[in-house]
Order: C-alpha cells, then sequence, then structure tokens
C-alpha cells in the first residue's frame, strides 16, 4: 500500500535532505573511551559514607498503652459530661430501670396516652369530659391556666 504524501511533508523532506548534505548525520558531540564504565565507580566514590540504620529503642509498656487509656479516658469525659447536660436538663436519672422500650410501651397505653394529648386536638365533648373530672368550676379552671374564657362559655355547669 503506497502513502501518498501531500506538499507539506515533500518540503519537509526537502530540508531535510539539504541539511544532511550541509552537515553530514554524524553529530558534534562525543563521549571519550571508556566514560560509562568509569563513571559509576567516580560517583560512588565522590558519595559521603551512608549511615547505618539507627536501632529503635524497644517501647515501655505504658508508652505502648498510653494510647488506650487516652481513649479510654476520653469516652469516659464524653460520658460525664452527657450525664451532667442530661440531669442538667431536667429530664430524670439516666437508669437501666427505664430503657426506651418500656416508655414506648408506656406512651402506646391508651390510660397514659390520653395526657399526652394536646387540648386542641380534642373534641369539645371529650374536653368538657377532662375539665369536669379535674376542676369544681370553670374560675378554678381559668385561675390555674390563666385562661378569660368567652361569656358562652363561663355559663358551663360542672
Amino acid at each position: 500500500m503506497m502513502r501518498k504524501v501531500n506538499k507539506k511533508n515533500r518540503h519537509n523532506m526537502k530540508e531535510e535532505e539539504k541539511l544532511i548534505d550541509r552537515y553530514g548525520r554524524k553529530g558534534p558531540w562525543t563521549v571519550p573511551d571508556g566514560y560509562f564504565e568509569t563513571v559509576r565507580i567516580e560517583i560512588a566514590s565522590k558519595l559521603p559514607e551512608y549511615p547505618a540504620m539507627p536501632v529503635a529503642a524497644r517501647m515501655s509498656v505504658w508508652q505502648r498503652v498510653r494510647p488506650y487509656v487516652y481513649l479510654a479516658a476520653m469516652f469516659a469525659g464524653i460520658w460525664c459530661m452527657m450525664k451532667v447536660f442530661h440531669n442538667a436538663s431536667g429530664m430524670g436519672q439516666l437508669s437501666l430501670d427505664n430503657p426506651p422500650e418500656h416508655i414506648a410501651a408506656y406512651m402506646g397505653d391508651s390510660d397514659a396516652g390520653d395526657m399526652y394529648l394536646l387540648p386542641s386536638s380534642l373534641s369539645d365533648d371529650e374536653l368538657l369530659d377532662e375539665v369536669s373530672e379535674n376542676y369544681a368550676s370553670i374560675e378554678e379552671f381559668e385561675r390555674d391556666f390563666g385562661y378569660d374564657l368567652q361569656p358562652e362559655y363561663s355559663k358551663i355547669d360542672l
């Protein structure tokens, strides 16, 4: 298969041939005889002596255990800090006697769950029943919660 030679390649080839005719193929640089055989030996003789590898000192027991002791102290500090914040927040004591499963079961109990209902989620009849069970009069309810009831509610007889 013949390759097509375009004008640009033909021009470059002509220039290259002119340069070879004028200067020849041999470059002006030469390497002294035996240079590559002796260069490594000469370079090695000029380098400083390589220092011996230092021997590592034996670690004491404390030096080996210290990172683990620090890690344990960090976790103990975090636990103490969480305990202090939990007690300061007023949420009560951390205890294994009161795990989250028991709290969730208690909240799921229909009798215990009523205390978590907001008044807005109760119907008027349920609200009236709740108030009548806990208060002898509307005035007592108003005083406890600081409410001013509308006149139509103030006439409710408990």
